[in-house]
């Protein structure tokens, strides 16, 4: 287990906040100081609608700046002695409502110049800090988890875009190594292959050639192209088939060629399944 461990001090420090996560909470707290002073809560109904909505904003603010701070600092520093998330982030609205029941009684004598008495503001703002402490600290958790969830769904979706490239590069090889078995001027749309004897009889929009190669081992190295076997010596691409027509109890494809490729009961199936008309 030890080689797996890491070591914190080779590591490169990343930045506590990033200039589009700052913004994008400083927004935050503008819209729940705002609504803070709309809700005019603690009281605070008779104070005048702007100086309610600005002390609260102003407020909200600097107790951004305050438990901002101090939770990065936790994650940072605490990890190894806090292991638990929740534990730290307990701990850290804790440290930060203590220094912000410090910040109010300054705020509430600034904004509404009222005689304060500093010990007892404290412990009356104390409560109220942890209240707004949680519930900033409650919206910056869902945003995290929106973030991260989004960052988990863009990566995956980049994952399987690049297998498909990769898969759709394989296929495109594959296709190439087949072809470059005809000759050139026979070399162009693939329609569909004939096992006869120890042969292969490939027909393309540009005619048919006899290649030496087992029916098996063209379907291996046309695996990932769109087409279907439909008969013991018989294989189609999707594309190439015109239509679908029955002779009796006998079914046969009618390929782009006029080609008519005959569909066995073992694959008749499979040629439904495809849903070809």
């Amino acid at each position: 287990m030890t080689n797996r461990e890491i070591n914190h001090k080779n590591q490169p420090i990343r930045a506590l906040i990033t200039k589009e996560e700052f913004v994008h909470d400083l927004l935050t707290v503008l819209v729940v100081g705002i609504l803070l002073g709309f809700l005019a809560p603690f009281g605070m109904n008779e104070v005048p609608l702007f100086l309610a909505i600005f002390y609260w904003v102003v407020t909200c603010t600097c107790g951004y700046f305050i438990y901002m701070p101090c939770n990065q600092l936790s994650e940072r520093y605490l990890v190894k002695l806090v292991p638990n998330h929740w534990g730290r982030l307990i701990i850290t609205m804790i440290v930060a409502s203590v220094l912000m029941s410090f910040f109010v009684p300054f705020s509430v004598w600034l904004f509404f110049d009222i005689t304060i008495n500093y010990p007892q503001q404290f412990w009356q703002v104390l409560p109220k800090a942890i209240i707004i402490g949680g519930i900033l600290t409650f919206i910056g958790i869902v945003k995290d988890y929106i973030n991260r969830q989004n960052a988990k769904l863009s990566k995956s979706a980049q994952l399987i875009d690049q297998q498909l490239q990769e898969s759709s590069s394989q296929d495109e090889l594959q296709l190439q190594k087949f072809m470059a078995e005809l000759p050139v001027e026979k070399r162009g749309k693939l329609l569909c292959l004939e096992m006869s004897d120890h042969y292969l009889k490939v027909y393309t929009d540009k005619g048919h050639h006899l290649i030496l190669m087992r029916f098996k081992d063209a379907l291996a190295l046309l695996s990932g192209y769109q087409g279907l076997q439909t008969h013991r010596s018989w294989w189609v691409a999707i594309e190439a088939i015109a239509k679908v027509h029955k002779d009796g109890r006998k079914t046969y494809l009618e390929l782009a060629n006029e080609l008519q490729v005959p569909v066995s009961k073992t694959y008749a199936e499979a040629v439904k399944a495809a849903d070809i008309h």
